[in-house]
């Protein structure tokens, strides 16, 4: 597992368990209890929202830069073979200039 979701799953048994202490060691009557998880339970969603937003932005901001790691790499490869290509291109232009001319010049004999 990873770490964020090692985090997650830590905080989410925590908050239960302390949860359910609570519950069974409060002193208050059902409604007070009730409003009070209510409240704690809003509490742990903003919290939680805010944390799965920063996480998948950071998820989004790694995937994004492995995309542009990938392009880059690939951009370079590209270049470095239309390189190649081109320098052979020109190898054989010259190659075939040269036949062209002594075939020229074997005509003309």
């Amino acid at each position: 597992m990873s770490k964020e979701s090692n985090l997650l799953l830590g905080l989410i048994v925590g908050v239960t368990v302390g949860g359910v202490a609570a519950l069974l060691l409060s002193p208050n009557s059902g409604e007070e209890n009730r409003k009070k998880i209510k409240s704690v339970t809003d509490d742990f969603k903003k919290d939680l929202d805010d944390k799965m937003g920063k996480l998948s932005e950071k998820i989004d901001g790694e995937v994004l830069e492995s995309m542009k790691d990938t392009y880059e790499g690939s951009k370079d490869a590209v270049k470095k073979e239309y390189d190649t290509l081109t320098k052979k291109v020109k190898a054989l232009e010259q190659e075939i200039e040269a036949k062209i001319q002594s075939l020229k010049k074997s005509v003309e004999l």
